[in-house]
């Protein structure tokens, strides 16, 4: 998920599709953070914070993505 996020943030840059995949990438790699924090969690038994932590970092990035998503939406959409 991280890979292709980044290696589309490439072939986007500069362009009008960029700006939307600014948000995008940071929160592909929040969401896998957090979902890599609460695998940490579930395994190893942490304490309870790591399961606070791995959940702000999954709101964190699915909030960036839908930033991201609504941003290029809006460069699809033209108003008349």
């Amino acid at each position: 998920l991280i890979y292709f996020a980044v290696r589309l943030f490439q072939v986007f840059k500069g362009a009008v599709m960029g700006k939307s995949w600014f948000y995008i990438v940071p929160g592909t790699l929040a969401l896998a953070a957090g979902s890599c924090f609460l695998l940490f969690y579930y395994v190893f038994d942490l304490i309870a914070i790591g399961h606070f932590i791995a959940t702000a970092f999954q709101l964190i990035g699915g909030a960036l993505i839908l930033i991201g998503f609504y941003i290029q939406h809006r460069s699809w959409t033209r108003r008349s």
